[in-house]
């Protein structure tokens, strides 16, 4: 791979659907390549270098997505691989299958969640690539991209909430002397602390209208866990997944996905906590509107010593007594910035 815009094999035997997902994934910064079957995506495979490959299952009542796959595998074995169905009965084999660079997606597909997987995979394919010679620079550099580019692709109304949060925890984390090393990772993980959400079996919770249900939220708070998990194990990030896995666990242990409790968690994950919450409040979601700043500051004081290490909610609390409301409108500008406006 390289500075060029990643290339994308599109492949299915319905031109509507080569249309519409083509164009939106233009739109998501790929250039893409179109094929109606899959003997003429083999060709292409066999003379064209592509980065990912998204390729349908079924074609006229045969699975000959599977030859586009094997094609790829022997041809491009660097390629990215996305697989999509509409078929539920053939859901098992392509779990199968799936694993490292591969993935596959219900039909119909949403174009966005589309988009924001090959995205996640170019840029993990990349990290195993360099492996233990990825530079820490570097990582901040795809993991930024990976949030840009998954999360805030599939919710829009997130843009910016990885940057700010990072930005607030760079201030507090700064505020207790926090070690170089440790803020930097810190810094990580608040980029990329919900990036555990794309793996959800079904991101539809991210954009839903009005609250969770008992089951969808149990699914949700699987989300830091899952982070943790994805990110990998490159050297650099142990700590780094360390703070993503906390960033929903609080002061008296009710919270997840581990129940730790006081010291038990770090306090680049104190920090997080705190800050995140600051900035989901600030934020409006498809759930809720945007909180103004005294109903925050009166739910951090209520909280204190409950959900939030008493010093931590201290500190940032004095810090909102003089930012907070710049802070509270910083979504609104990155919204704008993102050619984005609540409703």
């Amino acid at each position: 791979m390289t500075d060029a815009l990643p290339s994308v094999l599109l492949v299915d035997d319905d031109s509507r659907t080569l249309e519409l997902l083509g164009a939106t994934l233009e739109r998501q910064g790929f250039q893409i390549t179109l094929s109606n079957t899959p003997q003429d995506a083999i060709r292409l495979l066999e003379t064209v270098a592509f980065d990912a490959v998204v390729t349908d299952v079924v074609f006229d009542g045969f699975s000959d997505g599977a030859m586009v796959l094997a094609a790829a595998r022997r041809l491009q074995p660097g390629a990215v691989v996305v697989l999509m169905t509409g078929y539920p009965q053939i859901d098992d084999a392509v779990s199968a299958i799936k694993g490292g660079a591969i993935d596959y997606l219900q039909k119909p597909v949403e174009p966005i969640v589309l988009g924001a997987m090959v995205h996640r995979a170019l840029r993990e394919a990349k990290m195993r690539a360099k492996g233990d010679q990825l530079e820490f620079v570097e990582l901040v550099d795809i993991i930024s991209q990976m949030v840009a580019n998954t999360i805030e692709r599939v919710d829009p109304y997130t843009a910016g909430h990885g940057e700010r949060t990072r930005n607030y925890c760079r201030i507090l984390g700064e505020h207790f002397d926090l070690e170089k090393s440790v803020l930097e990772r810190l810094e990580l993980g608040a980029i990329a602390h919900d990036y555990g959400k794309i793996y959800l079996d079904d991101l539809t919770f991210l954009t839903k209208k009005g609250p969770l249900t008992a089951d969808e939220y149990r699914e949700v708070q699987k989300h830091p866990a899952l982070g943790a998990e994805k990110l990998g194990t490159h050297p650099h990030l142990v700590e780094v997944c360390h703070y993503v896995a906390e960033h929903h666990e609080k002061w008296d242990g009710t919270g997840y996905p581990h129940r730790r409790k006081g010291a038990d968690i770090s306090l680049p994950g104190r920090i997080l906590g705190v800050v995140e919450v600051f900035d989901s409040l600030s934020t409006k979601r498809s759930y809720k509107d945007v909180w103004e700043l005294d109903k925050t500051l009166d739910f951090f004081r209520a909280q204190r010593g409950r959900a939030f290490d008493p010093d931590v909610l201290d500190a940032f609390v004095g810090m909102l007594e003089v930012h907070g409301e710049e802070w509270m409108a910083q979504p609104q500008k990155d919204l704008e910035a993102a050619g984005l406006s609540p409703e």
